[in-house]
């Protein structure tokens, strides 16, 4: 081809490539240059991505390198930083150990009973002895509350329930006397004033053969007692059994009781035999023993079977 006919033929590649420049401006750029730049693109790209890749290995390779370091400036560091841990951990070790000897050495229901006990004790001694102050100053009706309480805490002690018999017979109230000595005779069957006091409270009640068979069992237990000797020939002189009550009576003279003599010289008197009785009061009279209220006395009675 000629210089004038490829000039004419490049000529019009040149205006067909205008008019489609004119339809797109991307038209321009030709596919080869195009396919170009984009290799070029990738290669850069692929470069920068492997050199971050790389870079983060290097750093997370550096960080492994330093790790084996930064326990070892924590594990020297943690000892000066928790001292007292550790040593707290040993000394509640041994608190442990030595609170439950401690505790394994405790009899705790001894302890609860113990203070209890004192406590009770506290207030049985303090009961106690306002019943004896009570008693003492004759004021019976507190005097009795008192030994109540005092018995409701220790009932080891059974005098209590003699005093409780004893001050409800002062007041009259027999029926108490006799619930309160019944109690006591049974933890002392062969108490000799429980005896008595029982045998008096069934005189007061006018049960004198209750009365009676109290005082001979007593009788039988204690066949040379004053008391006895005394209250029994007096219920049998009560009773009109002047016989067996001068013969009691008789005992108790012989034994040389200024009351056998009295009990004698009554019931000869109410036998009927003043001679016997004048004789009995004439020995009474002159013993200088006896109180100038009763020696009064038996001078009347004198005078009086002269």
């Amino acid at each position: 081809m000629s210089k004038t006919g490829k000039f004419l033929q490049d000529q019009e590649e040149f205006e067909i490539e205008q008019e489609q420049a004119d339809i797109h401006p991307f038209s321009q750029v030709k596919p080869k240059k195009k396919k170009r730049y984009i290799i070029i693109f990738l290669v850069f790209l692929t470069i920068f991505v492997y050199s971050g890749i790389g870079y983060l290995v290097l750093k997370d390779k550096s960080k492994n390198e330093a790790l084996p370091e930064s326990p070892k400036k924590e594990i020297r560091k943690e000892p000066q930083n928790r001292v007292k841990t550790p040593q707290f951990s040993i000394k509640l070790t041994g608190l442990e150990k030595s609170l439950n000897n401690a505790i394994g050495s405790i009899d705790i229901p001894k302890v609860s009973f113990f203070k209890k006990k004192e406590s009770g004790i506290a207030r049985y001694n303090y009961y106690l002895l306002k019943a004896k102050e009570n008693e003492i100053k004759g004021k019976y009706i507190d005097a009795i509350s008192f030994y109540k309480k005092a018995w409701e805490i220790e009932k080891k002690n059974p005098e209590i329930l003699y005093r409780l018999s004893l001050l409800h017979f002062k007041i009259g109230y027999y029926k108490g006397a006799e619930k309160y000595i019944k109690q006591f005779l049974k933890i002392h069957k062969k108490d000799l004033k429980g005896l008595l006091l029982l045998s008096k409270s069934y005189e007061k009640m006018g049960n004198l053969k209750k009365a009676k068979i109290v005082l001979e069992e007593a009788y039988f237990l204690y066949p040379e007692n004053k008391d006895v000797l005394e209250n029994l020939g007096r219920l049998y002189e009560k009773e009109n059994a002047l016989i067996i009550a001068k013969d009691i009576y008789k005992i108790l003279s012989d034994m040389g009781y200024l009351e056998g003599k009295l009990g004698l010289a009554r019931v000869y008197e109410k036998l009927n035999d003043k001679k016997s009785a004048l004789k009995i009061y004439r020995e009474i009279y002159q013993d200088p023993n006896i109180p100038e209220s009763l020696r009064t006395k038996i001078e009347n009675k004198i005078i009086s079977l002269e």
